[in-house]
């Protein structure tokens, strides 16, 4: 029975060893961890604040570098000899090179539309209701085919927020085939549009619209398939958008177009 307590009594002074010798253990562990993170923090903040280089790349002393170009001047704008063309159209055709004639003669066609487009330009106002055209705004653009794609534009502005755009051209070119449509009165008849309406402008018919986004529209046609459209930003009221409409005569257009 003695035996019994002196071992009990051995057993709980060892565990009691056990238990301190474990904590003294965990809070050695402790005190290395925390000196862990200690460093590993000063390495973070360390690193942070030194500048970061870039790997080194081994490059090839006798590889070429690709030129970068800093002159140059565009291209030049050439309007195609009309007579020249015909007479070079007139041999080929003699020669019954009959697919160089064809080159020949829309190289005249487009030389003519272009100079037509250029006297059509000529014939606007350079100033409409206070503002001024933007002459890089100028567009004469051809097909060479028969009058079909071309298209004459001018830009009027007064440097703020106003501005005004005319164009020429063919219906079609301008408008696509369902405004071609619009404008010779085929969906006249059945819209419910309170927005546009059609119009007696300069002796011919013509639809007016306006819109909150885009402001007034005026599209005339004239001639065989010939329109003129107009397109005002910021105009105060259909009044003044008709008022700089009427500075554009539609006569003088079609005398330069070669319509009667």
């Amino acid at each position: 029975m003695q035996t019994i307590k002196y071992l009990i009594l051995f057993f709980v002074v060892m565990l009691l060893a056990d238990i301190g010798g474990l904590q003294a253990q965990g809070r050695f562990i402790r005190r290395l961890q925390e000196e862990a993170e200690k460093k590993a923090v000063e390495e973070i903040f360390n690193r942070g604040n030194q500048p970061e280089t870039s790997p080194e790349r081994s490059e090839d002393p006798d590889a070429r570098r690709p030129a970068s170009n800093q002159r140059g001047g565009g291209l030049t704008q050439e309007v195609p000899d009309v007579n020249k063309a015909i007479s070079d159209a007139s041999a080929s055709f003699s020669s019954k090179d009959y697919r160089a004639a064809k080159q020949a003669l829309r190289q005249a066609l487009w030389g003519v539309e272009l100079e037509m487009g250029q006297n059509v330009l000529a014939s606007m106002p350079t100033r409409v209701s206070g503002l001024t055209y933007i002459e890089s705004s100028d567009r004469v653009t051809s097909t060479g085919i028969g009058f079909v794609g071309l298209v004459i534009e001018r830009v009027y502005s007064d440097n703020n927020d106003k501005e005004l755009s005319a164009a020429v051209g063919n219906d079609a070119g301008l408008l696509g085939l369902a405004g071609a449509f619009a404008a010779s009165g085929m969906y006249m008849q059945s819209t419910d549009q309170t927005q546009q309406k059609q119009i007696r402008f300069q002796d011919h018919t013509a639809y007016i619209q306006y819109d909150d986004h885009t402001g007034y529209s005026l599209t005339a046609p004239f001639g065989q398939s010939s329109i003129f459209v107009l397109k005002g930003v910021n105009f105060s009221s259909e009044s003044e958008f008709m008022q700089a409409a009427n500075q554009f005569s539609l006569q003088t257009i079609k005398q330069k177009l070669g319509e009667k």
